[in-house]
């Protein structure tokens, strides 16, 4: 018997997004299809943002993009403010919430559950508003710790 993939069974997902469903109710809707899982958030509240900030979380039973080897359901692919400047951003315009080569216990994971990624999203849509508001690519500040970029570990 092949084993359904994580995206797909209940063991998985319900407690992974148990505490945020708790928290934010129907404001966070899941669409699984084959081989994907997304969770769409209608808009976060983000201190210095006039609106909410909706997010899109993306997992994949077989990611194509480097997931650095990391299991896949550790490394979801996370959209917010699409297109807007930002120095941690990935290529596809996906947020960069963390260094992949980090052990666990400075990284976020998949045991950590959804309300934890979108904790840390809503920071990270945070400290890009503020790095823009205070000089962007010209001297802006980035208000959190941060890692370089490139990963020694990709075999790129």
């Amino acid at each position: 018997m092949i084993p359904r993939w994580y995206g797909a069974d209940p063991v998985w997902t319900l407690p992974f997004q148990r505490d945020a469903r708790r928290h934010y109710g129907d404001e966070i809707t899941v669409d699984l299809r084959r081989d994907r899982l997304i969770y769409r958030h209608s808009g976060l509240e983000v201190p210095g943002r006039d609106r909410t900030v909706p997010v899109t979380i993306l997992f994949e039973a077989r990611p194509l993009y480097d997931t650095y080897g990391l299991a896949a359901r550790d490394y979801p692919r996370v959209f917010a403010d699409a297109g807007l400047e930002s120095p941690h951003r990935m290529p596809d315009d996906g947020l960069c919430l963390f260094y992949p080569g980090d052990p666990p216990d400075r990284r976020w994971t998949a045991e950590d559950g959804l309300l934890a990624l979108l904790n840390l999203t809503g920071d990270h849509v945070f400290f890009e508003t503020y790095w823009r508001h205070t000089g962007g690519h010209r001297g802006g500040t980035w208000l959190a710790p941060e890692a370089p970029h490139g990963y020694e570990g990709s075999p790129r």
